[in-house]
């Protein structure tokens, strides 16, 4: 959803609004102040808007909460794009999957040309963060040094995960007896295990993304597996080290992010020296 920030940049910096349609669930990190956020959300796990994936009319409540000048759809459902030029003056529609060698970002961004938007060529800025969501990561950040290491040792897929010990030996190393953390989700437990009763470690499990990233972002590096987190340290603005091992880089890295890919596409051969020179890398 992240990935989304660079096409939502170019239409705020040309004058439009944008209201996403989207699962409330992953995509509410993208509602804020920032320019490279979205004014509105709605929820496409409403039942009212759920009806489309079944082929079926909008009722007219959605439809209304639908109207715009323009829409742009990244599905390759034809049922669905006709119903959404129902309710939309224009519709711009667009598998969502890039091809190979194409950054998924700027994929995101071509149906835009069809918009007079020009895709630009400088990335989306960091997330911009509300006093509550600040206050809200001011109990960790107390806990932590300036500059301090972060990691996430988890992902979507064991298969995506470094292994848990050599994220323990990278946080003895990197992080040299001052206090760091450890960002843990409910399906993190197996890969943080090795972590959480380590010296200096400060857990912060099961925060609000938007909340998350506010306390990522005034650390001095972040390291982690492909996963949605990475992405949401990447876009608070952090220091962010991606390790890739069988995802493509090229097509899935968050923008701005330092990848280290693991040779053959393979982690348990990803070493620590490696992930640790990229950490500390200026």
């Amino acid at each position: 959803m992240l990935l989304l920030r660079r096409a939502a940049f170019a239409l705020r910096q040309s004058g439009h609004q944008v209201t996403l349609l989207a699962p409330a669930r992953s995509a509410a990190v993208l509602v804020g102040p920032g320019q490279a956020e979205v004014d509105a959300l709605l929820d496409w796990e409403r039942a009212d808007f759920a009806v489309l994936l079944g082929g079926a009319a909008l009722p007219p409540e959605a439809r209304a909460l639908l109207a715009a000048d323009v829409g742009v759809v990244y599905s390759r459902n034809p049922s669905l794009i006709a119903q959404l030029r129902t309710a939309v003056g224009t519709v711009v529609a667009q598998d969502p999957a890039p091809p190979e060698g194409v950054p998924a970002a700027r994929w995101l961004c071509k149906p835009l040309a069809a918009l007079n938007v020009t895709e630009g060529v400088a990335p989306p800025p960091p997330l911009a963060f509300t006093e509550d969501e600040a206050r809200a990561a001011a109990p960790w950040l107390e806990r932590l040094p300036a500059g301090f290491l972060a990691l996430h040792p988890g992902s979507g897929s064991p298969d995506k995960n470094w292994p848990a010990e050599r994220f323990a030996q990278l946080a003895a190393r990197v992080a040299a007896g001052r206090p760091w953390l450890l960002v843990e989700g409910p399906a993190d437990r197996a890969a943080a295990a090795p972590l959480r009763a380590l010296p200096g470690v400060v857990v912060a499990y099961g925060l609000p993304p938007r909340v998350l990233a506010a306390l990522l972002r005034p650390a001095g590096v972040f390291v982690g597996n492909d996963s949605g987190v990475t992405h949401l340290a990447a876009a608070s603005g952090a220091p962010t080290v991606a390790l890739f091992g069988p995802s493509d880089p090229v097509r899935w890295a968050p923008e701005g992010a330092r990848v280290v890919r693991a040779p053959e596409g393979r982690l348990d051969r990803l070493t620590v020296d490696s992930v640790a020179a990229a950490a500390v890398r200026p």
